[in-house]
């Protein structure tokens, strides 16, 4: 996949504490910022995982919201990330969320994927539908 740039709210959390990733969506949800980025590329709320400590057992940075443009504009308080281009393992989520999109990772943890630990991301496609992407070798 190309690069792609996501703005957003940005958090530093561990899959070892699930809530904390729990209150980061609330925030996400009930934040009247996240309204204000110009230059959405895609309309699907995207939830990035970047700056690895380590791996999935570690603590990394959660982005939580849209791919922008160029020339977007970004609010004050919000995060740009800029995702690498790269291979990616693409994993769909479907059913109740987010219970879905957690057994879905749970399965690329205990996977044999050659992850790179770059940047991954799940894209938010529809009702019940995840799409994960996984950076792999």
């Amino acid at each position: 996949m190309p690069a792609m740039r996501v703005a957003g709210l940005a958090a530093r959390v561990s899959n070892a504490q699930p809530e904390l990733i729990g209150d980061h969506w609330r925030r996400f949800h009930s934040d009247e910022t996240i309204a204000k980025i110009t230059g959405k590329a895609n309309p699907n709320p995207f939830a990035v995982y970047t700056e690895y400590e380590s791996d999935y057992s570690g603590e990394y940075t959660i982005l939580i919201g849209y791919s922008i443009t160029d020339d977007a504009e970004v609010p004050a308080g919000l995060r740009v990330i800029e995702i690498p281009a790269q291979q990616y393992a693409v994993i769909l989520a479907s059913g109740e969320q987010p219970q879905a999109t957690w057994a879905a990772w749970q399965w690329v943890w205990a996977s044999a994927l050659n992850r790179l630990y770059t940047a991954d991301f799940d894209e938010y496609i529809a009702p019940g539908d995840v799409r994960l992407h996984v950076a792999v070798r």
